[in-house]
């Protein structure tokens, strides 16, 4: 239950609170708005900064996105902007720590970012250490983004690509299969070349291998280049005597080429002739109708100190000598040999001329 005492004092203070919103006109826009703060607890770093002109006063500082502190003053010193931070006293940041000055949007209020080194160790940053300039960096601000486009479109780029991008296109019209056949083999020439990069390793190694070879055994090269440099000498002035022995022989060599034989065959030789010889003698020696009788009579005459050796020479003396059927004293005579008559000579003649004849067909040519 409401009491009028209770009514009074509420009407009191009803009164009270709306008379000074009334008489003196205050209101939502006047009433100041709490600045922001990291707190009591927080530790304070320093960075130094090439440039700083758009960080705002109380500037926030972000780690990965998080806000971690925060802008306390700002001063030019030696020609950089000195910037001191506030850092909320939970926050670890590892030595190395670089800052950046960034923007969220291209119209937004510029803050610092801080960027942890890739590789932290156990060391801190503690209260009142500095970032040094090195470590700090700008972002570019939305001036130099406007000023960049504005000559990449005015400045001729995009045009001259276009130029370039349509004369490609005209050079290539029709011909773009080539193009992409000559992409695909130079694609499988790099795959090639990279399957086999421990070969051409491997080539490159012995190559080293080699001339570090050659080059420790530079000083016997040279002795050895040095010791034939005389016959080199004699040879070089000898050449002219070596072309002409060439020559001859080689004159020599066509000339005996034109004489192969009087057969007109050019597929015979010494070793030829004495198979055929001893092919002939073996038949003879086995065929039981064969009577060389005669040809041992006529080989007695002539007796051999040594006839059984490998060599060509032999030292003979004549023992026996008989012409015809005439008898001398140490040999009785052949029965069957007689002398020569006209039908012999005109034998010899004729078998005289026909290998002349031969012989001039094979030189000449027949029928000339």
């Amino acid at each position: 239950m409401i009491t009028p005492k209770r009514v009074s004092i509420a009407l009191s203070a009803t009164v009270l609170l709306v008379a000074p919103l009334t008489g003196c006109g205050v209101g939502l826009d006047s009433v100041p708005l709490p600045a922001p703060s990291v707190g009591p607890h927080a530790y304070t770093l320093t960075a130094t900064f090439a440039n700083a002109l758009n960080l705002p006063t109380k500037a926030t500082v972000r780690l990965n996105g998080a806000d971690i502190g925060q802008v306390e003053s700002m001063a030019a010193h030696d020609y950089a902007a000195v910037v001191t931070m506030r850092i909320r006293a939970g926050v670890s940041l590892p030595a190395g720590t670089g800052a950046e000055l960034r923007s969220a949007t291209p119209m937004g209020d510029v803050f610092i970012a801080m960027t942890p080194p890739q590789h932290p160790g156990d060391k801190l940053l503690h209260d009142e250490d500095a970032i040094p300039e090195s470590a700090t960096s700008a972002a570019a601000t939305i001036e130099e983004v406007l000023t960049r486009a504005a000559l990449l479109v005015n400045g001729g780029v995009i045009r001259d690509l276009t130029k370039v991008i349509n004369g490609a296109g005209t050079e290539l019209d029709g011909r773009g299969e080539r193009l992409s056949d000559l992409i695909n083999r130079t694609t499988a020439l790099v795959r090639t070349l990279a399957d086999r990069s421990n070969q051409i390793r491997d080539a490159v190694h012995d190559a080293d291998t080699l001339t570090a070879t050659v080059a420790a055994q530079q000083s016997t090269m040279n002795d050895a280049i040095a010791a034939a440099s005389p016959a080199l000498q004699v040879v070089g002035d000898n050449t002219q005597s070596i072309v002409a022995l060439a020559s001859q022989l080689s004159s020599i060599a066509t000339q005996l080429d034109r004489f192969p034989s009087v057969n007109g065959t050019g597929k015979r030789s010494l070793v030829a002739d004495m198979n055929n010889l001893a092919a002939g003698l073996n038949t003879a020696a086995e065929d039981p109708r064969a009577n060389l009788d005669t040809t041992l009579r006529t080989m007695s005459i002539v007796g051999g100190k040594d006839l059984n050796s490998t060599g060509a020479a032999a030292d003979a003396d004549i023992t026996q000598f008989a012409v015809g059927a005439a008898p001398d004293p140490n040999f009785p005579g052949d029965p069957a040999a007689r002398w020569p008559d006209a039908t012999d000579w005109t034998n010899f003649v004729g078998s005289l001329a026909y290998t002349l004849q031969r012989l001039h067909d094979r030189v000449v040519g027949p029928g000339r």
